[in-house]
């Protein structure tokens, strides 16, 4: 069980024993301890290279009244650990009996989300021009969010984007259905290439089937770039 264990001077060590009306008096301490949860959960936290993590602690009920404690305040999770939105901080003072307040926190977690900067018709070509990075609660995304503005530099829009407006991989083709593309294959250090037709829609590194325009034979590749379908043997 996770556990993190401060040793505090006495005048901030406190103990909930009641509630009591007067908040004015104990504000100091509930924020000492509402920092200590923070403290606590800042620890605890993994984040991505790229994430952005915020913490909000919910404040604890003035009403409740806290005297000291003459050991040690330590700190654990309770419930679900997974800190991924949410988490709850038991904290305790290690020498007295019954001596525990639970702290509720807030995790955010923001990722960098490509969205457009202007409205876009479908069919539009992507490019740094109308698109951009917006960091956005990644518990709020649905599947297929794309992060890197390499990944749809070139793409076609498969439909109507309004500004600001997040672009998902079901949104683009970096090879369109239909498409002149060139087909490439590699067999050592030689590289032919040859047109064809994509008989789908593809982003990058999928695989699609695509048709020799001089063969008529249909194989199946990976998109590479832009127009270019890579066929391994």
């Amino acid at each position: 069980m996770l556990k993190y264990i401060l040793s505090l001077l006495l005048f901030y060590c406190f103990s909930v024993v009641s509630y009591s009306p007067l908040a004015h008096a104990t504000t100091d301490k509930h924020q000492a301890l509402e920092k200590f949860a923070e403290s606590f959960i800042k620890a605890q936290l993994f984040t991505s290279e790229n994430e952005r993590v915020s913490i909000e602690v919910t404040k604890i009920d003035r009403r409740i009244t806290v005297s000291q404690c003459k050991g040690n305040i330590s700190a654990e999770l309770v419930g679900n650990k997974s800190l991924q939105r949410s988490a709850t901080v038991k904290i305790r003072c290690d020498s007295t009996d019954n001596w525990q307040l639970h702290v509720q926190i807030k995790i955010i977690r923001l990722v960098p989300v490509v969205v457009s900067n202007r409205p876009l018709s479908k069919g539009s070509l992507l490019t740094q021009h109308n698109t951009k990075i917006e960091y956005m609660n990644r518990v709020l995304l649905r599947s297929g969010y794309i992060s890197d503005l390499a990944f749809v530099n070139n793409a076609r829009l498969k439909r109507q984007l309004s500004n600001a407006q997040m672009i998902s991989t079901r949104d683009i083709c970096l090879v369109c259905k239909g498409e002149n593309v060139t087909i490439t294959s590699s067999v050592g250090n030689l590289t032919v290439k040859t047109d064809g037709i994509a008989l789908a829609n593809g982003i990058l590194g999928e695989k699609i089937k695509v048709r020799n325009s001089k063969s008529k034979r249909i194989v199946s590749g990976v998109v590479q770039a832009a127009g270019i379908v890579q066929i391994n043997y």
